[in-house]
């Protein structure tokens, strides 16, 4: 039985898709096909083959969408992201009165609710973007720097920082999460490693990687600047 059986995804029928609206639809399509596929079997088991049948459409077909497997997943993460940043912002407008250390930690657990994303972001910078075309690269980068801002603005909201600063701290925050993906130590529990790395493994998870980077970059909310002095904008 298929993935599509069990998840009870209709197979797209092999249709010219002729108008840019129809365009968009399927390849909102084949994504979500793909994201289905990934939550169900991980991200191995995802091949262009196995997406083209689940999708009902000849293999040439995805690749008029997307060049590579990797600008599929790449596209796929941007969305993921996204839709990350709608939740969290969202979450952040219901909250009270503004704790820097509380939106530290919904930053992050709001992030790792959502293991695809995880998984997709800790595999973007170094495993997705190389091997994307120039033109998906740059739209994955200009939907970045779009989420960046967004941040930048809660946090300007929130906190009342300047602009510029409250930029600054969005991309801190981005750039700790990313960081703090790339080395934790990711290992097996059953896994053979030296028990001075077991016991790092267990005190630095990424979580604690994330919130030891941010937790000093409180603003001054009285000065309305960063912690370490007032920083200008080069922009």
């Amino acid at each position: 039985m298929t993935v599509s059986h069990l998840m009870g995804f209709c197979k797209m029928p092999e249709l010219r898709a002729r108008s840019d609206r129809a365009k968009q639809r399927r390849r909102h399509e084949i994504l979500s096909a793909a994201e289905q596929l990934l939550r169900a079997d991980g991200f191995d088991a995802l091949t262009m083959n196995r997406l083209a049948i689940e999708c009902g459409l000849a293999k040439g077909t995805l690749y008029l969408y997307f060049a590579t497997r990797e600008e599929l997943l790449l596209n796929l993460y941007t969305d993921l992201n996204t839709a990350w940043m709608d939740r969290f912002l969202a979450l952040e407008r219901t909250c009270g009165a503004a704790d820097y250390h509380e939106v530290c930690s919904r930053f992050y657990q709001s992030f790792a609710l959502d293991n695809l994303l995880v998984d997709l972001a800790a595999r973007s910078a170094t495993m997705l973007e190389p091997h994307v075309p120039q033109t998906a690269w740059i739209a994955a980068k200009q939907a970045q720097s779009k989420v960046a801002r967004r941040l930048g603005g809660m946090f300007c909201q929130k906190f009342g920082c300047e602009p510029a600063l409250a930029q600054r701290q969005a991309w801190a925050f981005l750039v700790a999460l990313s960081g703090a993906q790339q080395r934790v130590i990711y290992a097996d529990e059953a896994a053979d490693i030296p028990e001075d790395l077991d016991k790092l493994r267990g005190v630095m998870s990424c979580r604690e990687m994330f919130l030891n980077i941010v937790l000093p970059l409180a603003p001054d909310t009285d000065a309305r600047m960063w912690p370490f002095g007032n920083i200008q904008n080069d922009e």
